[in-house]
């Protein structure tokens, strides 16, 4: 399997998350890591997998990881195996919001064959990623896999 984890993050958590789902990934196959900066907007043909991610901000998606799914040609997800997520604050979704929700109604409309429901990592208010969330991601990036 060959699969490409693009990411936005600002201050360097949602990175991290990223490269671990690629960890837990790579038992079953290639990886890329990709930010939105450098991403294609073309998703290459030997890419089985897409995973987007990034931080919630304000209820919601970031404008780099707004302008990076935007860019995506009309096609580049369609009918492709595809996934969402996020790093939050540990708050009720009500209060939070979540990007991972809206990266997956994203990969929904461009008409990706979204495989699982989008994941929550959660980030301290200083922000920290919380003890054990690196670990929970490499185990969902297995998963995923699998």
């Amino acid at each position: 399997m060959h699969s490409l984890v693009i990411y936005a993050s600002r201050s360097g958590n949602t990175k991290r998350i990223a490269e671990a789902i690629a960890d837990g990934l790579r038992q079953r196959g290639i990886v890329e890591v990709q930010s939105v900066e450098e991403a294609p907007s073309a998703i290459p043909a030997e890419v089985d997998l897409v995973v987007i991610g990034g931080p919630t901000e304000a209820h919601g998606m970031t404008p780099p990881l707004r302008e990076f799914l935007g860019r995506l040609a009309p096609d580049a997800l369609e009918g492709r195996r595809a996934v969402g997520f996020d790093t939050r604050l540990r708050w009720p979704l009500l209060l939070s919001g979540s990007a991972g929700s809206g990266i997956t109604d994203q990969l929904r409309a461009q008409h990706a064959n979204v495989v699982a429901h989008e994941e929550s990592f959660f980030v301290t208010r200083t922000p920290e990623l919380e003890a054990g969330e690196l670990e929970r991601a490499t185990a969902w990036g297995a998963a995923l896999a699998a």
